[in-house]
């Protein structure tokens, strides 16, 4: 009798075990996990930003805490996977966090829960099973997972004005899809902005003057999500000279995302919260 109510006892506390572990796996996988403590950052981490994000180092102090609290809150929440031999994987966190944040610096919300549950960093270029091919970097909107070479997103820093990186475009995609699946007034501000973009991609003149400048890089003339991920990287890296080549598209993506980083302006800053 003894024997079979301990038995008893044990079953019921092997299912209580494995729903507690069921909760605090949800609760992780959506960032959602009070349990999981936000590390602030460090005085070196921010002269390493202050170093390799030239932006970083214009925002006035009020932004520059925001940004601090979201790159940690980023950091800390989304889970990020490192297949083989992958080296500096404290710095690429860092970077990867701080491109999202500072790509989405205007908007209120910035977690990209819905797009972004997985971040999956291979040491170098990676073979996709999904697409049967190899890649640098990709986003898949089914897994919601953004996946990185780490050797190409550290290049990808190396020169900050070659408008080649790609941490911000990768994040492009995920942002893209994040917005579309919302019905926050920003994200249709955002899906507004999108429409404005498409009408401008597909105008003959405009795609032979974005051709005839080579401001950006042929890619982005392969199809509009393209072209959208595209030109934020060239929004978050060269802002001025985007706004002489192209002013009408650079005030539609500065509406679109609430952030001039030509002046480092975002409308209502008391208002972007953590």
């Amino acid at each position: 009798m003894l024997v079979i109510v301990n038995s008893g006892v044990l079953f019921c506390i092997y299912i209580i075990g494995c729903i507690c572990y069921l909760i605090y796996y949800a609760l992780g996988l959506y960032q959602i996990n009070p349990f999981i403590r936000i590390k602030p950052l460090t005085p070196t981490e921010k002269i390493f930003l202050s170093t390799t994000f030239p932006i970083y180092l214009k925002l006035p102090p009020i932004l520059k805490e925001k940004c601090d609290q979201r790159i940690s809150w980023f950091r800390s929440r989304k889970k990020m996977v490192f297949y083989g031999e992958v080296k500096n994987d404290n710095e690429l966190k860092l970077l990867l966090s701080a491109s999202a944040v500072l790509m989405t610096l205007g908007l209120k919300h910035f977690k990209m829960t819905r797009s972004v549950l997985r971040i999956i960093i291979y040491p170098s270029k990676y073979y996709s099973r999904i697409n049967k091919r190899h890649h640098l970097g990709e986003y898949n909107p089914r897994l919601k997972a953004v996946i990185f070479s780490a050797e190409t997103v550290l290049k990808g820093f190396r020169i900050p004005d070659d408008n080649i990186n790609l941490a911000i475009h990768e994040f492009g995609h995920a942002l893209s899809f994040e917005m579309m699946k919302k019905s926050a007034w920003e994200a249709r501000r955002f899906r507004v902005g999108m429409r404005k973009i498409k009408m401008l991609f597909t105008q003959e003149g405009f795609r032979e003057k974005m051709a005839s400048s080579e401001y950006f890089r042929a890619y982005g003339l392969t199809n509009l999500q393209e072209f959208f991920a595209v030109a934020v990287e060239n929004y978050v890296e060269t802002p001025n000279d985007f706004l002489h080549n192209f002013p009408e598209l650079y005030a539609i993506l500065q509406r679109m995302l609430n952030f001039d980083f030509h002046q480092t302006l975002i409308r209502n800053p008391t208002k972007i919260k953590l």
